[in-house]
């Protein structure tokens, strides 16, 4: 008999589960963090740190350094990045250290989870944080300094950005701490020197030369630079004089921060190749 034969498709074994494909799983693990986010109460602390951050800001009379620009209005529009460093060191370095000790890491692994939907469901869940506090940030300057971003897309990406950095780096940052407590002792070293690195507080312009260029190749002066270059529609990226930019002038001007910050993005990705699963043993 000729002809191509039909072949019958093969029943699935009763009890046997679909697989359960990555977005699937990340998104699932997402609403999971956001449940454990709010039952923790470091996180909760961490959360509202960044608003310490904008208190000195409101001792600053709004006085306008550049036209359009109030000098309480500029220091502000930084916070948004200081939220994502916040968040993304301290909280994730915590709670992966915390996990990695209870095993929970370990069993995740031999479940057959991958390292990508846990990795991105951390950064998705401390992405929606930052969120929600750039939400605030923004209605704050509105509210009370009559501001509002005049470049919105650029200020989201900067945002993103610095988020994805900082969670994967926090995460990253585990391989070197034994235990939860451990690293929030650890993860207060590098947020100390990324906040002093950030031009937040000491601008960039007052800085040697020298250090000023290694500040500008670290993550935080770049997304600092992004926001208030978005939030007031100037190229504040040369320096603080701020030159009116808009539309591709902006973007243009734009590319090198954002060149840096895509580099740190695969730098803290490939970083995490070097992931401690197991916990630690006492030596």
């Amino acid at each position: 008999m000729t002809g191509t034969a039909t072949e019958t498709p093969r029943a699935t074994p009763r009890g046997a589960r679909t697989p359960v494909g990555l977005v699937r799983q990340t998104l699932r693990l997402t609403r999971t963090e956001f449940t454990l986010f709010y039952r923790y109460r470091m996180a909760l602390y961490v959360a509202v740190l960044p608003a310490i951050f904008m208190l000195p800001a409101f001792t600053v009379p709004n006085e306008e350094i550049l036209p359009g620009v109030g000098a309480a209005a500029h220091s502000l529009a930084g916070v948004f990045a200081m939220a994502g460093m916040t968040v993304g060191i301290i909280h994730v370095s915590n709670v992966y250290a915390a996990r990695r000790e209870q095993m929970v890491l370990k069993r995740f692994r031999v479940s057959g989870v991958p390292p990508a939907a846990l990795f991105g469901s951390t950064t998705l869940s401390v992405l929606g944080v930052v969120a929600i506090q750039s939400l605030i940030g923004v209605a704050v300057l509105a509210v009370q300094l009559d501001t509002l971003p005049k470049h919105p897309v650029l200020l989201v990406l900067s945002i993103v950005l610095i988020t994805v950095i900082m969670s994967l780096l926090g995460a990253a940052l585990t391989r070197f701490t034994r235990n939860a407590e451990s690293a929030q002792m650890l993860s207060m070293v590098p947020f100390i020197l990324l906040v002093a690195a950030s031009g937040f507080y000491v601008p960039i312009d007052m800085m040697p030369e020298p250090l000023a260029r290694i500040v500008g190749v670290l993550p935080m002066a770049p997304a600092i630079d992004l926001a208030r270059s978005a939030y007031f529609g100037r190229d504040f990226f040369g320096g603080a004089e701020g030159a009116a930019a808009a539309g591709l002038d902006l973007w243009t001007a734009a590319g090198p921060a954002l060149l840096v910050l895509l580099a740190w993005v695969a730098i803290s990705v490939y970083l995490l190749r070097f992931f401690q699963w197991d916990p630690r043993q006492a030596k």
